[in-house]
């Protein structure tokens, strides 16, 4: 795991205008609970999803504030659980500071964090690695 930025951010409303320069905005909700991939969100969670095109690729952002960092945690071991087993969910996360997650899921690249001290979940998820690098880094640098 290495902490690869620090965003500083109150509510996914820091992130409402997140548009990256050379990314086409194909869809923007923002919702109470909802899903990310498989995995539900509590009725808590404020989830910002973005989708965006670039090179023939779409790529989703979602972005989930939680008003507790308890509840931060339990999406994130359910999330982690639900695509790897035991192992990779034991070290995914130093507990309410810092928790990260990249692999290959149904053949497209999933990198997932999340800081505890604004208790705020990320997930880029797509078809490139590099374009998903690209979105994570972009969106480190936004806030």
């Amino acid at each position: 795991m290495g902490i690869s930025g620090i965003i500083i951010a109150s509510t996914i409303e820091d992130f409402v205008e997140f548009s990256p320069r050379g990314y086409e905005d194909i869809s923007r909700v923002i919702m109470r609970d909802g899903k990310v991939l498989k995995t539900s969100v509590p009725e808590e969670g404020e989830h910002l999803q973005i989708n965006f095109k670039k090179s023939r690729g779409i790529y989703e952002v979602h972005v989930i504030y939680f008003s507790s960092t308890f509840t931060l945690m339990n999406f994130w071991y359910d999330f982690v659980r639900d695509y790897t087993d035991g192992l990779d969910v034991a070290f995914s996360a130093i507990p309410f500071i810092y928790g990260e997650f990249n692999i290959e899921y149904s053949k497209m690249q999933l990198s997932a964090w999340f800081t505890g001290y604004n208790n705020t979940f990320f997930l880029v998820y797509g078809p490139k690695k590099t374009i998903v690098n690209d979105l994570k880094l972009k969106l480190n640098k936004s806030k």
